[in-house]
């Protein structure tokens, strides 16, 4: 029997093999492909379908009853169980190429840069053309591949329904694919405390919603222009799970935000940090006599706690307490994580008593910070009442004056000797105010920050893009007549520099996207035409998050990325296939032979269309070495042509031939002994 392979991947090899085909012996023929028939003429090429079904050509083989089998074919088949020994003649498949799937995001947004990704399949290296057409945007993309499965990407901005389609080109075949993209709604954003990047948003499309405080459930995107403290208790902890959880931050420079806003301090997931400046040194001298205890106590201690929050790693911070006598509370030195922890243990067990001696403890506050490197120096002198040896305490403000060291002097209460103090700092060359207890607090709290606070640098900065997909197509921006001086962390992509400054910073952290700006919006970026785009490009980066789902197949296996709170499950075909879990964010599942579209659904909500031919007739296999395997494994082997002799003689066995003789001996002799009788 020889079984002659129609499939379109070998019908045009096997159609040049047959004029060499030699059977000796009595011989019929079986075409197949995806189904099989008897024809009287190998030359003969009936339509048997597209694919190929060895096992189906073998079971019709079996009405026969063949003795051996002839398989012209080129070996892009599943194997199967034989009827008879077979041996095989390989031929070369036809070379081909093919657009395999058209992947596109599931729930693209108004106004979204998409990305489409075409996987195209070759069976032999080729030059490869593919023209890409959708939303006024065409693309050719030139490139020489080797033989195998390859994905090509391509981007277009979504702003209304609209077709896709791709065309590939080889040498030897072409394949188009088309699809339909809709958006499913606008980008929203909530914007706190930032009215320019409120308006750019809305200029560019987006659902923009402006809010003072954090609501209580936030949208997947927020700007944040304001400080910690403005956006109320635990602010900071919320926007590190709306992170983690898959959301996308954005920290603007105003001025109130950023750095200005103390997130540096408490939020440290922010991509960028500011450039250590040369330290500024700060020492506060708290009166703990007598006639401070109770709420003027309590008050000073809630803004030394506020102040020790206030200062930088880099800066130097001291705190000095008097009575009678002066002691460090904390000695001056660095604003160490472990040091503030140390300062706010000993701040919360500070208790009030004994007299006023000013002299000794301002003298210890200046010798302290008289030979430092720092800028500036500031002494903020806490105190409710007069002190002894007044004279000694003027020519310590003297002192002070001297060493460009500064003070202020805070008066507390009725009972502060308001006429001395005042002549305190102004001998210094500083400053005095008054505060009652309750005020005391937050008048600390602002001096402290006053002296930690970052401040702008004056340009101009020229600044430079570096290539990102939120930079893409953007005009170089003009230079920035200041900047807030800031690097971005190990961790972080600087998009927009100016030299050794990071202005731009954007990361990954948990299943979400944050990006940090040090330039104010609406005054350092305005001139800049480009502006609004740059903002949006980002807005849409920061709202693809890692837990945003999307999916991938090579040949027979869908992975899918994403956060998922239910069990996923891929239906095709009338198949139901959970998809488990291989990784963080990582779903995996084998895709049934013969599978078309292929829906991914998160419990019963749909998630994923992911549009796909099958291509059973070239799949990426070496032919010859499965039709070796096929024949040897079954008594034949691999023919150098298309020719197949007769079968070997069979050799006659001798034991029936024996048998018989000894018989007819016996016979003879039985005869002969009757005959003498």
């Amino acid at each position: 029997m020889v079984l002659l392979d129609q499939s379109p991947s070998a019908r045009e090899a096997t159609r040049a093999a047959v004029p060499a085909l030699k059977v000796a012996g009595p011989v019929r023929y079986l075409a197949f492909a995806e189904r099989a028939a008897w024809v009287e003429n190998p030359h003969l090429r009936p339509p048997l379908g597209r694919a190929t079904d060895l096992a189906a050509a073998f079971e019709k083989a079996r009405e026969a009853h063949p003795a051996r089998i002839l398989l012209i074919s080129d070996g892009l088949f599943t194997p199967a169980p034989p009827p008879a020994a077979v041996y095989a003649y390989p031929v070369a498949a036809a070379p081909h190429a093919e657009i395999v799937s058209l992947l596109a995001p599931p729930f693209p947004l108004e106004g979204e840069r998409v990305e489409l990704r075409v996987r195209v399949l070759l069976s032999q290296p080729a030059r490869v053309r593919l023209h890409f057409q959708a939303g006024g945007e065409t693309r050719e993309v030139v490139r020489d591949l080797p033989a195998g499965a390859h994905g090509v990407g391509f981007t277009f901005v979504l702003r209304e329904p609209t077709p896709v389609r791709v065309r590939l080109e080889t040498p030897f075949g072409d394949d188009t694919a088309a699809l339909s993209l809709k958006p499913a709604g606008k980008a929203r954003a909530l914007v706190l405390g930032d009215p320019a990047a409120a308006r750019y948003l809305r200029a560019q499309g987006f659902l923009v919603e402006e809010a003072e405080r954090l609501p209580a459930t936030l949208p997947r995107l927020l700007v944040v222009g304001t400080s910690v403290e403005q956006l109320g208790q635990g602010a900071a902890e919320r926007l590190a799970r709306h992170l983690e959880e898959g959301g996308g931050l954005l920290f603007t420079t105003t001025p109130k935000g950023l750095f200005f806003g103390g997130w540096h301090r408490r939020f440290p997931l922010l991509p960028l940090k500011p450039k250590p400046p040369e330290p500024a040194a700060f020492v506060l001298v708290l009166d703990v006599s007598g006639s401070m205890a109770g709420e003027k106590l309590d008050r000073a201690v809630e803004g030394a706690l506020a102040a020790v929050r206030a200062a930088r790693e880099s800066d130097l911070l001291g705190i000095l307490v008097y009575s009678d006598r002066p002691r460090w509370l904390l000695p001056l030195g660095s604003a160490s994580e472990a040091r503030r922890r140390l300062a706010e243990r000993r701040l919360l067990a500070l208790r009030a008593g004994g007299g006023t001696r000013l002299a000794p403890a301002l003298e210890a506050a200046r010798q302290a910070l008289e030979d430092l490197k720092a800028s500036p120096k500031k002494v903020l002198l806490v105190t409710d009442g007069a002190t002894e040896e007044k004279a000694g305490a003027l020519a310590q403000a003297q002192a002070f004056r001297q060493a460009g060291i500064g003070l202020r002097v805070l008066a507390v209460g009725k009972d502060a000797d308001r006429a001395f103090l005042k002549t305190l700092a102004q001998t210094a060359g500083g400053s005095y105010a008054e505060a009652g207890p309750a005020a005391l607090a937050e008048v600390l709290k602002d001096t402290a920050e006053e002296t930690f606070r970052t401040q702008f640098e004056t340009g101009p900065f020229p600044l430079a893009l570096r290539p990102h997909p939120i930079t893409r197509g953007l005009s170089p921006p003009p230079p920035a007549g200041r900047l807030l001086p800031a690097q971005r962390k190990p961790w972080a992509t600087a998009v927009l520099q100016s030299g050794e400054y990071d202005v731009l910073a954007l990361g990954e952290r948990g299943y979400g996207r944050v990006a940090a700006l040090a330039l104010d919006l609406g005054h350092d970026l305005k001139d800049w035409r480009d502006t609004p785009r740059l903002l949006a490009n980002l807005a849409r980066w920061l709202l693809d998050t890692p837990a945003r789902p999307r999916a991938s197949l090579y040949q027979d296996r869908l992975r899918v990325l994403g956060r998922f709170r239910e069990d996923l499950w891929l239906r095709t075909e009338g198949r139901t296939l959970p998809i488990p879990p291989v990784g963080r964010m990582v779903y995996e599942v084998r895709v049934p032979p013969g599978s078309s579209d292929l829906l991914v659904y998160e419990g019963r909500r749909l998630v994923l269309r992911i549009p796909r031919k099958t291509s059973p007739e070239w799949p990426l296999q070496d032919g010859r070495e499965t039709l070796r395997r096929l024949a040897e494994g079954s008594g034949g082997g691999l023919l150098p042509s298309p020719e197949l002799g007769p079968p070997p003689r069979i050799p006659t066995p001798l034991s029936l031939p024996l048998a018989l003789l000894a018989l007819f001996a016996l016979v003879v002799e039985l005869a002969l002994r009757r005959r003498v009788n």
